[in-house]
């Protein structure tokens, strides 16, 4: 009788370390899970917080990978995926002079300018919505933030606020030359206004 009562008492005990295993691994993989789902929503797009020398890297790293005069900083997609609610959200971009010379503060600037064609935030919000989104004026010729050599670097600023409807919205970049009176090809990013959720 007593070795059953042992035995019984032994069998609980495993039981009792097996159900604890279980939930462990049980909340592990849970975890695992919500993070793989929260990078797979939040897309490859990231706010550009300063232009420290790392992005600087990044989006001089862009220029030899696209061979372009203009790159953004945003993935092959070109989409920053925005929340409803965000207060600064900022995009990195860069240009460069055609003739590979150095630059002063004033030789080259950017123009944003909103694509009004199609289904996008324009129609959805209007023009005037869609323009106040922006925190980097639209529309007039901007200067770059920082010049090393004969690269210019930018940061574009937006903010959404909370219940701002769900849209997308296509941004040229136009880039001019002013020393020698030229626009370089222009670029283009989209941003998208997406739900504010649990992540």
């Amino acid at each position: 009788m007593h070795n059953k009562i042992l035995k019984s008492k032994k069998a609980a005990i495993e039981l009792s370390i097996g159900t604890i295993v279980v939930i462990v691994i049980a909340m592990t993989m849970l975890v695992l899970g919500l993070i793989l789902v929260k990078n797979i929503f939040s897309g490859a797009t990231e706010s550009v917080d300063s232009l420290n020398s790392k992005v600087m890297n990044e989006i001089t790293q862009l220029f030899s990978d696209e061979g372009a005069e203009i790159v953004v900083k945003l993935g092959s997609d070109k989409t920053a995926k925005i929340k409803q609610g965000t207060d600064s959200f900022s995009v990195g971009i860069g240009a460069r002079t055609s003739d590979g010379s150095s630059m002063t503060r004033d030789r080259l600037t950017y123009k944003l300018t909103l694509d009004q064609a199609g289904n996008n935030c324009v129609k959805s919000i209007g023009l005037s919505a869609t323009k106040n989104l922006f925190i980097t004026p639209l529309d007039i010729e901007n200067k770059f933030d920082d010049l090393p050599g004969d690269k210019a670097f930018a940061r574009i600023q937006l903010k959404v606020p909370k219940g701002t409807n769900l849209c997308t919205q296509k941004v040229f970049i136009d880039v001019k030359d002013t020393e020698i009176s030229t626009s370089s090809p222009g670029s283009s990013f989209i941003f998208e206004v997406i739900k504010s959720g649990f992540f």
